[in-house]
């Protein structure tokens, strides 16, 4: 009886750990999105916007800077929530590959582990292919909004925060 009242009090915590991450209000659903995020540890907005030329294809570029002191792990790391970027196109808008840059090897002075982060600003890019209805569209408003989802987990030299999620506004023009 002892370990079934264990087994259940462990399952009973590891629900409240994942979720324990902070949500956004019901009400805020459908508040607009700022251009950018800023969060404890970083930075972050579309380069600028998305231009697409006349065959439909553009390039979401993003802009991370990591706040003084802070690194973010990297998106080949290991053992880390690694950073990745999710492109939320508008209806119509397929999405390409994410392109990550190089990381940096950090040494953590507490313990002397090793990771791969992102420790100065970088920046992210993955390629987007407006389908022939989005491109009436686009014709027609002059302009398509979509959403840029980031996932981290970010450290400085004593401590490592729970992982984070930001989202921002992006849009795409001719």
């Amino acid at each position: 009886m002892m370990m079934v009242r264990t087994l259940g009090l462990g399952l009973l915590l590891a629900s409240v750990t994942l979720d324990a991450q902070p949500k956004q209000p019901s009400f805020l659903a459908d508040a607009p999105l700022n251009p950018r995020v800023g969060t404890l540890h970083l930075e972050a907005q579309a380069e600028g916007p998305v231009r697409v030329g006349a065959d439909g294809r553009g390039t979401v570029r993003v802009v991370v800077t990591p706040k003084p002191g802070m690194h973010v792990y990297a998106a080949d790391a290991e053992g880390y929530v690694p950073f990745t970027m999710k492109v939320e196109p508008p209806a119509g808008v397929s999405t390409g590959k994410v392109t990550y840059p190089a990381a940096e090897t950090y040494v953590f002075p507490p313990t002397g582990e090793t990771s791969r982060v992102y420790m100065t600003p970088f920046r992210v890019a993955q390629a987007i292919v407006l389908g022939p209805e989005a491109r009436k569209t686009l014709a027609a408003e002059g302009r398509l909004d979509g959403v840029v989802t980031l996932r981290y987990q970010a450290c400085d030299d004593t401590v490592c925060y729970r992982p984070a999620t930001g989202r921002f506004a992006f849009e795409i023009i001719r």
